[in-house]
């Protein structure tokens, strides 16, 4: 199982620039990263803290987006 999600993948799953993204950590309590980016890297940030983040938002649903964590019976 993937542990991080990068700040691309992000952006590109939730259809947003970086500066959403950090409006997002900034208002709307969106996980900080667990990584941080140091030049040309980017952060990483843990999947289980942005897949709660996205089912208490109900983005999977808005969005139309598969879940980070797939929840097995």
């Amino acid at each position: 199982m993937t542990l991080y999600i990068s700040t691309p993948d992000l952006l590109k799953r939730y259809g947003i620039t970086k500066g959403t993204l950090i409006n997002w950590r900034n208002k709307q309590e969106f996980p900080e990263p667990v990584i941080k980016a140091h030049g040309r890297s980017s952060s990483r940030y843990g999947i289980k803290a942005v897949d709660a983040w996205e089912r208490s938002k109900g983005l999977l649903e808005s969005l139309e987006i598969q879940p980070l964590i797939s929840k097995r019976s």
